[in-house]
């Protein structure tokens, strides 16, 4: 996701697993090996500490302070540096004249308006955007929709940026008492003092991320300089969280200023690399701090909280198996290319709510175009991309769907958002269509379809403003229907079904009985991952059912959670390897949800050449009260007609080491 383009998508050759990368630390480039996203969602059970497994080294320890604001002294003019930070700053005047003009690089930002013929960029298909300039053309651009950009740093100073800048930005670089974290230093004069601790600004060219995600949700329109954001007048607050790594800042960062901030970017997630993200107890604080939100945000409407849905697919991984990106009330973020079919690196899932358009170096069309936004320094770039890119591109178009009607509570917005997708790749893109009811039982019908790899399709911020303006809203968390959760005990083994790869009982991979290689079995399971049908159960697997009691009336599904737990083959421990399992649930109208497939997990080490990395795979972790997030259901009855089964439906299809499904649960949110 950061600041370059996606790798590319070359198949490694036997005896090698390699993938060209940027160092992988947050403002680096989406599909990075084993790495996609900048670090940030937590696997610990504690809220003093990070989590384990993270995209790069996480250097927090201990608790974090409490929230504090600091008064500045600062003036305009004044230096801002630090004595531990490369880059400084000149504070700007808040009073100066917005200069007027015409944005000199907006001709290159396609994904606002893609007409297919960039300079020197090849494969284009014009028409692949995500609509924005008719809703400009209709006098919304954000006004008075305030976004909160959670990542590595703000530079609050950009040319670009500064115009949309409010205060409320949040510097979690300090912390009060820590060691090692030393506050900004004004240059004033000859004297240098302590400068505010609320400046997010980026320490270093390392730092670039936030900036350049801010970029892409609200650079300043008209004022000469750079591009435009998809909401460019929309309000700007930064909170670096990922300057400290600590589990409680995320979490604060999350719930911060809630009565001021409408929508809460999060261009961040769970490491790439394949292993179930968030187990149970970091689960329950994140869900905990982010129902906070939906019910306390926004005059008790609810926050908005927007995720990428992640970069690793190249690596194998697979949305569904990150948790906190899966989690109820967040609206998870997928990408499609200028040609418009799905990156390479992004990653499918259950989970996705809507894609937007992103870079991407595909094996096929090389010359695709990445996302021109803000650089550090009052600079500009244009090789950012990833779901790093697309997750602020949808959190611009809710801007101009909350600014258009201000009323929309944070159930409505994906509501809107997945009947107006646009349907992408229509041929391969493994779509389902089910005829859903409109409204409250009205007897009015339309279609909603979905894909693994596209949620519901590209967002279109046309059609979105415009439902969202004579949108019947559905209500906030107090109207909201829970039944559950519903437990099924299992305690039966997961039966070994169309293997398609073999390994070792110590986890080793091997395909087959021909003593092939790591590069195989790698290759194996990603052909897999292309060619699966995503809408169907896996055949001949462990079939687990639960009825839903009667009582439960829900008519429109709006979030699916399902919980599952796996030992070894003796019913002790964890399952040896999830990574074996496809995993699938189904539906009384039949509508199946992929959780799972069986994939590689994977984690990476400098080759010492460039910024190559190789490869290395591992055992993937057991399932322990993991929870998947499901999106795939929305608009679902519970129950068909008398039908009140949901099945999940599970096999090993990979050979070499055994275990069981202990149980599983599932609930349901709706109305």
């Amino acid at each position: 996701m950061a600041g370059t383009t996606p790798i590319t998508g070359t198949t490694p050759t036997a005896g090698t697993i390699t993938a060209t990368t940027n160092t992988p630390t947050p403002g680096t480039a989406p599909g990075t090996s084993g790495t996609g996203r900048p670090p940030g969602a937590a696997a610990s059970t504690q809220t003093d500490t990070t989590t384990t497994g993270a995209a790069s080294a996480r250097p927090g320890q201990g608790s974090a302070a409490a929230q504090s604001s600091t008064t500045s002294t600062l003036k305009p003019g004044d230096l801002i540096s630090s004595t531990s930070c490369s880059l400084k700053y000149t504070l700007p005047n808040p009073n100066r004249t917005i200069k007027a003009g015409t944005d000199p690089r907006l001709t290159e930002a396609w994904h606002l308006e893609n007409h297919g013929n960039l300079y020197r960029r090849a494969g284009m298909v014009a028409g692949e955007d995500l609509r924005i300039k008719p809703v400009w053309n209709m006098g919304y651009r954000g006004q008075g929709i305030r976004v909160a950009v959670l990542d590595d740093g703000l530079e609050v100073t950009h040319e670009d940026l500064a115009p949309n800048v409010v205060p409320g930005s949040h510097n979690y670089r300090k912390k009060a008492g820590a060691t090692g974290l030393p506050p900004f230093l004004l240059n004033v004069g000859s004297q240098t003092t302590d400068g505010p601790e609320d400046y997010p600004m980026p320490c270093s060219e390392s730092d670039s991320h936030g900036t350049a995600v801010a970029g892409i949700v609200a650079a300043r329109d008209g004022n000469g300089v750079g591009s435009a954001g998809v909401a460019p007048r929309a309000n700007l607050v930064g909170y670096n969280i990922l300057a400290s790594n600590l589990l409680d800042d995320q979490l604060g960062a999350l719930t911060r200023d809630i009565d001021k901030n409408h929508i809460y970017n999060n261009s961040w997630g769970p490491d790439d690399n394949g292993q179930p993200g968030l187990p149970s107890g970091s689960w329950e604080l994140f869900n905990a701090t982010l129902d906070k939100g939906l019910k306390q945000g926004r005059e008790q409407r609810g926050v908005i909280y927007v995720f990428s849905g992640g970069n690793g697919a190249q690596e194998g991984d697979y949305g569904s198996l990150d948790g906190l990106v899966s989690s109820l009330g967040v609206v998870t973020a997928c990408a499609t290319n200028a040609a418009g079919i799905r990156a390479q690196y992004s990653e499918r899932g259950a989970d996705l709510t809507v894609c937007a358009p992103s870079g991407d170096r595909n094996d096929a069309l090389p010359n695709l175009p990445a996302t021109v936004t803000t650089g550090l320094n009052n600079t500009y770039i244009d090789d950012f991309a990833g779901t790093s890119a697309t997750a602020p591109m949808v959190s611009g178009v809710i801007a101009l769907m909350l600014q258009a009607r201000p009323e929309l509570t944070w159930r409505d917005v994906p509501l809107i958002l997945a009947r107006t997708a646009r349907k992408v790749d229509a041929e391969k893109g493994g779509w389902r269509e089910r005829r859903s009811p409109l409204g409250y039982g009205n007897g009015t019908y339309d279609t909603l379809h979905y894909s693994h790899s596209y949620g519901f399709g590209v967002a279109n911020a046309e059609a979105a403003v415009a439902l969202a303006k004579n949108w019947q809203s559905v209500g906030g968390s107090e109207l909201l229907t829970k039944c559950g959760p519903v437990k099924a005990t299992v305690n039966k083994a997961i039966p070994e079904e169309h293997i398609v790869a073999q390994q070792a009982v110590d986890g080793t991979p091997k395909v087959k009985q021909d003593g092939s290689t790591e590069d195989q079995f790698f290759n194996t399971l990603l052909d897999l991952a292309d060619t699966l049908d995503y809408n169907a159960a896996p055949q001949n697997g462990l079939e687990s059912a639960i009825q839903i009691p009667a009582s439960c009336g829900i008519q429109h599904i709006e979030h699916v959670d399902v919980r599952v737990t796996t030992t070894g083959a003796n019913g002790s421990g964890q399952h040896p390897n999830s990574g074996d399992l496809q995993m699938a649930l189904v539906s009384p109208l039949g509508t199946v949800s992929t959780l799972m497939l069986p994939h590689p997990c994977t984690g990476s080490t400098p080759t010492g050449i460039d910024d190559e990395e190789q490869l290395t795979l591992s055992a993937c972790e057991g399932l322990s009260n993991f929870h998947f997030g499901v999106r795939r259901h929305l608009e679902e009855p519970v129950a068909s007609g008398s039908n009140r089964t949901w099945k999940l439906v599970t096999s090993d299809r990979v050979q070499g080491s055994t275990g069981q499904l202990k149980d599983w649960e599932i609930t349901f949110w709706g109305r």
